[in-house]
């Protein structure tokens, strides 16, 4: 990776992204195409499965497929979740919880911590929540 910054991206980035009947498809389509050149793009497993999911469940499977096959592409900085992993995003769950941080966004704030990524594009309102976070929001 080159000296860029590193920005994670949450699911609900992607999903306004790829879906173009969102009202914040635009919002989301202007932001990506500077944020792709200006940064390398972290993101977790979960987050991937949770845009597959909407993919197919949305936008049926066969678009999805062409969906899939273009977010899957892209080179991101990926972090897998793995059972040793889990400990650690139990003590972020347990951290965050009252702020309405649930057990995906922990696997995302854990991923971040020990990769030292403070960044997220996001439309959660929780995440602003969480102290030392900047928050990357094309909507607001």
């Amino acid at each position: 990776m080159d000296e860029k910054p590193i920005i994670f991206i949450d699911s609900n980035y992607w999903i306004y992204l790829f879906d173009k009947t969102t009202i914040e498809h635009e919002s989301v389509k202007n932001h990506f195409n500077n944020l792709y050149d200006e940064a390398n793009l972290a993101i977790n497993t979960v987050v991937m499965m949770e845009v597959m999911h909407y993919f197919v469940k949305r936008l049926g499977s066969e678009i999805a497929k062409e969906k899939w096959k273009i977010f899957s592409s892209i080179d991101f900085v990926v972090g897998n979740l793995e059972f040793e992993d889990l400990d650690n995003i139990f003590s972020t769950l347990c951290k965050y919880s009252h702020t309405g941080i649930g057990g995906r966004d922990a696997t995302i704030l854990s991923f971040m911590e020990i990769n030292q990524i403070g960044k997220i594009c996001t439309h959660d309102s929780a995440f602003k929540k969480v102290p030392n976070l900047e928050i990357i929001d094309p909507i607001d």
